[in-house]
């Protein structure tokens, strides 16, 4: 995807003393040895800088109350019954609308720095839009 860098962030199980490799292993399997060196494992995904995440575990905890990525709850077995309050979103497979999911994430980020531009020059509104400050 044109202007996206895709990372697979993933929690290896401490019990499992081959998890790691199997991995790596999988991930060179299925995606290619380019993805191998976009692998990154952690205990903690809060930590991670990025716009996104699409995971299936439906709460992510750990040392950052507030991660600066938005969690996109991937749709699995174990999560599928979970109901989800706005704004938080949903992706059902691969199959569905993930580039809709980017691309409301660039206008999204758009809008933010437009808006932090107007604040920064003591200006809270443009024509006929104004955003409201949290």
């Amino acid at each position: 995807v044109m202007d996206t860098q895709v990372f697979i962030c993933t929690s290896p199980l401490l019990k499992y003393e081959h998890c790691i490799l199997e991995k790596y292993s999988w991930v060179e399997k299925h995606l290619g040895p380019e993805f191998v060196e976009r692998l990154i494992l952690t205990r903690d995904k809060t930590v991670v800088s990025a716009d996104l995440l699409f995971d299936d575990k439906d709460t992510i905890k750990g040392a950052e109350p507030k991660p600066n990525w938005e969690h996109i709850l991937f749709t699995c077995c174990h999560n599928k019954h979970l109901e989800l309050q706005t704004p938080r979103r949903r992706l059902q497979s691969w199959a569905d609308d993930w580039r809709g999911i980017l691309e409301s994430k660039r206008r999204s980020d758009v809008e933010e720095e437009c808006y932090a531009s107007l604040v920064a020059n003591g200006n809270g509104q443009v024509g006929n839009w104004q955003r409201n400050p949290i």
